[in-house]
């Protein structure tokens, strides 16, 4: 069966600064600025779009000049945008300020356009949504819109992965009913956020994720690479060492590559493979997305680090 995706979330103009000498804090860095069309959605979207899966999207967009240009961006993709709202407000936008090795050192994120993703927006867009297999969500949306998705996707039977984006967005799942869900995707810092025991050890956080209804928890480690966690199962992928240029958007690529895998019916092993291999390779160039990628590039990417 064809696995159809469809992203719920965030579309953003990303303004990333790179400081071109050592960061000081409190006090002016010169830096040089690259401006990208981003967002946690968004970008994996269209990672899947660029390895011809032909997924679907919904988002919320400004009706000004940036959102112009993001839904020109739309029109030239293969990307199905049929759920697209363009609302009467200032385009969503990601501004980040990362040291000289590309390490993100702040960041922040205003999107007036996001609270336009209502429960009641979801419901008239109910038979489009229906369409699809597999839903990837993110944070960014509203709580109360998490929650509905999660009840959506269990009472339809479809597969459900939410990508918490940041610490602070994911406490917004520390309080919801997560079963039905099928994979959630944190680093060890958000997977602290996503519980409600402060004190609890990672194991304890853990298997209160899977308690709570997780079926499947990506727990991303950053060099030492990521653990697949389920209630029978662990599986532990390292990753080798690269020169970072630009840690923006890594873990989107990772759980593109990843989706890609799933949908082609690889198995685990070659699921996370694949993803370790998209971030490795966007970890190694300023932006988000490689608008060159496709699935044999990607395939390719995965022979060079898991050659053995």
């Amino acid at each position: 069966m064809t696995t159809r995706v469809l992203g719920i979330g965030a579309t953003l103009i990303d303004e990333l600064y790179f400081t071109t000498t050592t960061l000081v804090p409190q006090s002016s860095n010169p830096a040089q600025k690259t401006t990208h069309i981003g967002g946690v959605i968004h970008n994996i979207i269209y990672h899947l779009a660029l390895l011809g899966s032909k997924p679907g999207l919904i988002t919320a967009i400004g009706n000004d000049a940036e959102g112009q240009t993001i839904k020109a961006h739309f029109d030239q993709i293969h990307i199905d945008h049929a759920g697209v709202l363009q609302a009467e407000a200032s385009t969503g936008k990601y501004v980040s300020i990362l040291d000289e090795a590309g390490n993100l050192f702040v960041a922040v994120c205003e999107d007036s356009c996001g609270k336009h993703l209502t429960v009641a927006y979801l419901e008239s867009q109910l038979n489009y949504i229906k369409g699809f297999d597999l839903l990837i969500i993110d944070t960014n949306l509203e709580t109360d819109v998490i929650q509905w998705l999660i009840h959506f996707a269990n009472a339809n039977k479809k597969l459900l992965i939410i990508e918490p984006v940041s610490v602070t967005k994911a406490r917004k799942l520390s309080t919801l009913d997560l079963n039905g869900v099928y994979m959630t995707t944190p680093n060890e810092e958000e997977l602290e956020a996503l519980g409600d025991e402060d004190d609890a050890s990672q194991e304890e956080q853990i298997a209160a994720l899977l308690r709570r209804g997780v079926s499947n928890l990506w727990l991303r480690q950053g060099a030492e690479g990521s653990t697949l966690i389920t209630n029978s199962s662990r599986f532990s992928l390292g990753v080798p060492a690269i020169a970072i240029a630009d840690t923006t958007g890594a873990g989107d690529a990772a759980l593109a590559g990843w989706v890609y895998g799933f949908m082609q019916g690889e198995n685990p092993t070659t699921c996370l493979q694949l993803g370790h291999s998209l971030a490795l390779h966007i970890l190694q160039q300023k932006g988000a997305v490689d608008s060159s990628i496709d699935a044999t590039m990607l395939y390719h990417l995965m022979k060079k680090y898991y050659h053995d």
